[in-house]
């Protein structure tokens, strides 16, 4: 059963990687970009409208209008995200391991947010996905925990959880 999807963006980087994701499922699926104009009515009479519609349009019209029925459904409840903590705990000075932290995630691709308190908001694009990155660094009587929360979809938090591992290993 086919299903429209109806993607809103912000700016051209978002539509690129849904063209890219488009052009990247077409050989796993039968994908059709709608030409023209596009829209959902919701009416009890839907033949009146679309036979003042086919009154608007330049003949022939056979193929120009495509109906489908509509149902929405919610892949929320389906789909969601994965959520991945990274636990460490140093004898660093915090001050020392928020820079670090800063430099490692501005290296995989992570741009700061926001922060509140002892947490730092990031967020990080790649071509696994998007995902929000929170960093928790606060003093303890053993030294400086540090705990980071990489939440998004698909692989991309697998991916990116391997890669802090990996650098963070070294570095705390």
């Amino acid at each position: 059963m086919p299903h429209l999807f109806i993607v809103g963006y912000e700016n051209d980087a978002e539509r690129k990687r849904v063209e890219y994701l488009l052009d990247k499922w077409s050989n796993r699926a039968r994908i059709s970009k709608v030409r023209g104009i596009s829209f959902i009515i919701d009416s009890s009479d839907v033949e009146g409208f679309a036979e003042e519609l086919l009154s608007k349009l330049d003949p022939p019209t056979e193929g120009k209008v495509m109906v489908y029925r509509v149902e929405p459904e919610d892949i929320g409840s389906r789909v969601s995200p994965t959520r991945r903590e990274i636990e460490y705990l140093t004898r660093e000075e915090p001050v020392v391991v928020r820079k670090l932290l800063k430099y490692v995630l501005s290296k995989f691709g992570a741009y700061y947010v926001s922060s509140e308190g002892n947490v730092s908001r990031y967020r990080a694009y790649t071509k696994k996905g998007r995902m929000e990155v929170e960093v928790l660094v606060e003093e303890r009587d053993n030294g400086t925990a540090v705990v980071i929360a990489i939440e998004g979809y698909g692989t991309a938090v697998e991916d990116m959880a391997r890669k802090l591992e990996r650098e963070l290993s070294l570095l705390l």
